[in-house]
């Protein structure tokens, strides 16, 4: 059975209320357990083989970017790559 998504968002500072006020069941990354001004929800490790998360690392090709950037986007690349 598969489940019924009614809402979908990236910013656990908006989801979190939304599960406190019982309006469903999310999947936020253990990071957003962390913030300490959010209502507090019931937490589960999920250890799925199939549960995985997209990120996507942008920035605007029409700007400066620093050379500490450069080196920081080269260093992700490598190591996003490293894992395929």
């Amino acid at each position: 059975m598969e489940p019924t998504i009614t809402c979908e968002g990236d910013e656990p500072a908006a989801i979190r209320p939304l599960i406190r006020a019982g309006l469903g069941i999310g999947l936020l990354p253990s990071a957003a357990r962390r913030a300490t001004s959010q209502p507090p929800v019931a937490w589960l490790r999920v250890e799925a083989a199939g549960c995985r998360r997209t990120l996507r690392f942008v920035w605007r090709e029409d700007t400066y970017l620093s050379a500490a950037a450069q080196r920081f986007g080269d260093f992700a690349i490598e190591r996003m790559r490293a894992r395929a």
